[in-house]
């Protein structure tokens, strides 16, 4: 099967699975999106780890350790908002990676301690860290629709780069080194379509159209595009530095968990910052 076809199957199977799980289970804080982000980044933790360590070599933290991070966001926001959870997890986690190399390092005097200590702390940020910001979404107001909205921009862009770079890049292609198949007819085509996505879910659903006016659509379209690309350039930067093609292999046609959430975990803060400021 071509990539096209995989890539079709996986939009046409995954996307409206991930929506239906939003927009029809959204009880408690969308309890199920939560669950769901928590194993993401596990899978995508496991994926980060064999990019950034040889096979012999280990993290100074569990495996499973970024994905207390997105967890632990959602225990404070929905129960104990009073205490900053996260914080005192994220705290804990820095000073067992730091503590862990008084016994590590001695074995080979301590000449691998930073370049250790840098992977790990790399790991537990991407895609620990990034994923809180999908996680304080959920207590927005609006959010089943504004979550909705983050994943058309960003799989819409996705897409229809894909779409336009097929059709309309093959003479505007190897601009960027890190990934010479991406064209600007590609980039082009994505962004403006992500545009049209943004201004038409807006119009399209009332209470959002209460909270943005079509020009705000237009800007957070805009940035969420431009955004979503440099989240998939810097993930591929990772990948040619670790000289793997794919992050994993765990998605038909896509790759690993990594290679298909790298434009959100991106593009999520700035959603977010863009759509408090603007409501």
């Amino acid at each position: 099967m071509t990539s096209l076809g995989k890539r079709l199957i996986l939009t046409f199977t995954s996307v409206p699975a991930l929506f239906s799980l939003i927009y029809f289970f959204p009880h408690q804080h969308h309890l199920g999106f939560a669950i769901l982000t928590v194993l993401a980044v596990l899978v995508g933790s496991i994926e980060m780890k064999h990019m950034l360590f040889h096979d012999k070599e280990r993290p100074n933290l569990p495996i499973w350790a970024p994905a207390l991070l997105p967890a632990m966001q959602y225990v404070e926001s929905v129960f104990i908002p009073q205490v900053p959870l996260l914080d005192i997890s994220f705290m804990i986690l820095l000073m067992w990676t730091f503590s862990r190399e008084i016994p590590l390092g001695a074995k080979d005097n301590f000449s691998s301690t930073i370049t250790r200590i840098s992977r790990t702390l790399f790991l537990l940020i991407y895609p620990g860290y990034f994923s809180i910001f999908l996680i304080r979404m959920l207590m927005t107001n609006q959010s089943t629709f504004l979550l909705l909205m983050l994943f058309l921009l960003v799989f819409g862009n996705d897409t229809f780069a894909y779409v336009f770079g097929m059709w309309l890049g093959k003479k505007n292609r190897n601009i960027l080194a890190v990934s010479p198949n991406k064209s600007l007819a590609g980039f082009i085509g994505g962004m403006l379509s992500t545009v049209l996505i943004s201004i038409a879910w807006v119009m399209c659903i009332p209470s959002l159209s209460r909270m943005f006016s079509w020009w705000e659509a237009v800007v957070i379209g805009m940035s969420i595009a431009i955004i979503s690309d440099v989240g998939d350039l810097v993930e591929s930067a990772f990948k040619r530095g670790a000289k793997v093609k794919d992050s994993g292999t765990i998605i038909m046609g896509r790759g690993g968990i990594l290679d298909s959430i790298d434009s959100l975990l991106a593009s999520a803060p700035f959603f977010l910052v863009l759509t408090a400021l603007f409501s």
